[in-house]
């Protein structure tokens, strides 16, 4: 379905002022709509995944990384309250 199918698929609602004020979408659409978003969602947070490993990796190439003990991570991981002890 193209985005002008969609599009033509929506009812609006009006108030007695002739004001839209909700919308009506068929489920398939919705459900698409939905799937859409997330698969967007997931491709963004893929990419910006992907360019924080890049960073990471040249500051480790240039050598300006600092790295720490797994038991030191631990600790700060569970100050932070990400992970319980």
């Amino acid at each position: 379905m193209t985005i002008k199918e969609y599009i033509k698929s929506v009812k609006y609602v009006a108030n007695a002022n002739g004001k839209k004020t909700d919308v009506i979408i068929p489920i398939e659409v919705w459900e698409s709509l939905l799937a859409s978003w997330e698969n967007m969602v997931e491709a963004l947070e893929n990419r910006e995944d992907a360019a924080i490993f890049q960073e990471w990796l040249q500051q480790k190439k240039a050598g300006k990384l600092e790295t720490i003990s797994l038991d030191d991570l631990e600790q700060e991981l569970i100050a932070d309250g990400l992970i319980s002890s």
